[in-house]
């Protein structure tokens, strides 16, 4: 196992610069803002009667956190797509918002050539490839990034770009109310975060190293609500990819109506789980009780819970402080695993097997 305070170490385990791609969250964050605050978007998009977000794994997340972060600010409604279809109401009145981080997502060029044929109205987000060829070719609106704050080149860990990139793309269009003032304030916070979650910062004061420790030998299960539902299900996936540790995630309030029964069996849930709690001052006062009684019943379960208390002063920031966190635990649950945080075998080896 690699010490968490050893650079050495953690540098020679983690040769694709994972790590890297993990601090630069806040550059990506202000790059994928900032261009898209400059690009000149035709009017045409901006009078759709409904949005289809249309991506998979990483690239789907900004479409999960602007929809659960704006459920009562959003103008029109929302849906996910993560597949190759889109759903027969689509037409041309719906905008299709298409999102692939390399480009190549076979399931995103599915959805956008269907876009097309059905003369939807249309944009996408990439670092190029397909999407943003077959995107230009048909003369639709692409944001293609540079994605030079992602030494890493792998797209979990360019999600700064994807998300802040789509949130600026939908406010810029007027649907969601995100403000200059507000995204500073959120890129600004994760910044300064950033100082205590990363190597320098010894495992006795580095919240992200001490979870990291503690989840090493437990299945995990993340649990939040409401605004951050779209964040929780967005640190869920690098558990997997970096991590490689299997982790659920439940939402309140709806776990209450089922999960609380499944406590009890198998006996092993007492020394095999633990639940990561994500709390927020800015829960609704219900969703408080809820979160409240939530953790004293697993308490009386005997399986234990750490808590994560997350200090933004706005929902934005907060859902960048979770990400954030995220991205900084899954780093070092592969360090402590003792494997390459970049390589993911097994899905290249389902995707090599799928191409056959």
């Amino acid at each position: 196992m690699v010490n968490l305070d050893n650079s050495d170490q953690i540098k020679s385990l983690d040769a694709s610069h994972c790590y890297e791609s993990v601090v630069f969250l806040p550059d990506q964050c202000e790059s994928g803002w900032n261009d898209t605050q400059k690009m000149v978007l035709p009017d045409n998009l901006k009078n759709a009667s409904s949005i289809i977000f249309a991506g998979m794994g990483g690239s789907a997340y900004g479409g999960r956190i602007i929809k659960s972060l704006y459920p009562a600010e959003i103008r029109v409604p929302l849906d996910l797509v993560n597949d190759y279809h889109l759903p027969n109401y689509a037409g041309e009145n719906t905008l299709v918002f298409a999102a692939s981080y390399s480009g190549g997502t076979e399931e995103a060029i599915s959805c956008t050539s269907e876009a097309l044929s059905k003369n939807t109205k249309l944009m996408g987000l990439s670092s190029g490839g397909a999407l943003a060829d077959l995107l230009n070719k048909n003369n639709k609106l692409s944001y293609t990034f540079d994605p030079k704050f992602n030494p890493s080149e792998q797209p979990r860990l360019g999600q700064g770009y994807m998300q802040m990139g789509q949130i600026g793309m939908l406010s810029k269009l007027g649907y969601i109310p995100t403000t200059e003032s507000e995204a500073s304030e959120a890129i600004s916070f994760i910044r300064l975060k950033s100082k205590e979650l990363e190597m320098e910062s010894p495992f006795t004061s580095n919240p992200a190293k001490i979870l990291a420790d503690k989840l090493k030998e437990k299945v995990v299960i993340l649990i939040g609500a409401e605004f951050l539902e779209g964040a929780v299900h967005a640190i869920r996936n690098p558990f997997h990819e970096t991590g490689k540790h299997m982790t659920h995630y439940y939402i309140l309030p709806e776990l209450n109506h089922h999960l609380l029964e499944g406590l009890l069996y198998p006996k092993t849930n007492t020394t095999s789980i633990e639940f990561v709690m994500v709390h927020s001052d800015l829960y609704s006062d219900r969703i408080k009780k809820r979160y409240d009684l939530t953790k004293e019943v697993i308490g009386k379960n005997s399986i234990s819970v750490s808590e994560i208390n997350l200090k933004g002063v706005t929902k934005l920031s907060q859902v960048f402080e979770l990400i954030q966190l995220g991205s900084f635990v899954t780093f070092y649950l592969a360090m402590v695993h003792d494997v390459d945080p970049a390589k993911i075998p097994w899905v290249d080896y389902f995707k090599k097997k799928l191409s056959e």
